[in-house]
């Protein structure tokens, strides 16, 4: 999600009422979208080129009925997602591209589950505010993670949504982040080990550690499945909790790890990283970096600080919290490197004091 701009000269023609409703909409909009996207629409559409309403139901088996798939549609089209024409027919586009599974850079997961599992989360915003207590408990009838645990099938999602979710982050770690002469990686709540997999292929003498919680384990080696043998060969997945010890390495990664806890726990990782660093490794967090109060910026981020609020006891942080969070592990940031993703997401470096 790039940021949120400003409005624009035709919108400044209009009343702020009108600016403001076309905002609260958007809830409707991004459940419309996440709802075509779980009938795959937009690879249907990618595949076969344009269709009626009509046609992908009865030529492609799309679950739904006609009069309302169409209405959906036109709703997407007015925004983008799909072209429509005069005879009723929707196309694709360059925004339904990114909504496709074979997209190098697809939300298409992501996408999906912002409808599903997370929209019923979001329902209880206005008591997260009122009690300043994560929700998922009192929407799902269990926290997030135990209800994961509880359903594979929202534990593949939410990993396939994260993966969906790391293509630009990956680039930029790739890019930002040098592992020449580093032995070994341990990736922190890897997920299905999509950071860890591109770091190997890059530097062919570099092993990873991907520490996951152990009912990820399975799917996680199941997604190996097309990888390269010989990068597999130089990775491991290890069930564990991220609160206890930590397998030694050279450096450390967390990637959307630290904002899903409180200060208390996440000066803990951070400290059981410092004990498990190798000689002056490094401790390398990718996460959203918020800007300073004043600072009307950032919207992504600021919006993703509050899907942590409804969720987990998470936050984001500024500069200045991040800084804090290291020197109280003993750690001191040594960089921090803004990337160009769906979250404002930047990578927050940093060694041994």
């Amino acid at each position: 999600m790039a940021e949120v701009p400003r409005p624009t000269e035709k919108q400044a023609a209009l009343p702020p009422q009108a600016i403001v409703m076309q905002m609260v909409m958007g809830a409707w909009l991004s459940q419309t979208i996440s709802a075509v996207t779980r009938l795959n629409i937009p690879d249907l559409l990618k595949a076969y080129g344009p269709q009626t309403a009509l046609r992908l139901i009865q030529d492609h088996d799309v679950g739904a009925r006609p009069e309302f798939l169409e209405r959906a549609l036109r709703a997407c089209a007015s925004v983008g997602i799909f072209s429509e024409d005069a005879e009723g027919r929707f196309g694709p586009t360059a925004f339904s591209e990114v909504l496709t599974s074979s997209s190098a850079v697809s939300v298409k997961k992501l996408t999906e589950i912002f409808g599903g599992t997370w929209w019923k989360v979001w329902a209880g915003l206005p008591d997260a505010l009122r009690t300043g207590m994560p929700q998922a408990k009192a929407q799902l009838g269990m926290e997030y993670w135990d209800y994961c645990k509880a359903n594979p099938k929202e534990m593949e999602d939410f990993g396939e949504a994260m993966k969906s979710n790391s293509h630009l982050s990956i680039r930029g770690v790739l890019e930002h982040c040098d592992l020449s002469g580093v032995k070994k990686v341990a990736d922190i709540g890897g997920g299905f080990g999509h950071l860890a997999i591109a770091l190997l292929r890059r530097y062919r003498d570099l092993r990873g550690i991907v520490l996951e919680l152990p009912d990820l384990i399975p799917i996680a080696r199941k997604h190996l499945g097309d990888e390269n043998p010989e990068v597999v060969s130089r990775i491991e997945f290890v069930g564990g909790d991220m609160f206890g010890e930590m397998p030694a390495a050279d450096v450390y990664l967390m990637k959307h790890i630290i904002h899903d806890w409180d200060d208390a726990r996440c000066i803990r990782l951070l400290s059981n990283c410092r004990a498990g660093l190798v000689g002056n490794g490094r401790v390398i967090c990718i996460d959203a970096v918020l800007p300073p109060m004043g600072d009307t910026s950032g919207t992504p981020a600021k919006l993703l600080d509050i899907d942590m609020m409804v969720f987990i006891p998470g936050k984001e942080r500024t500069r200045k919290q991040w800084e804090e969070l290291y020197d109280a592990a003993g750690l001191k940031i040594t960089s921090i490197t803004s990337l160009h993703d769906n979250f404002g997401t930047s990578i927050v470096e940093g060694r041994k004091t």
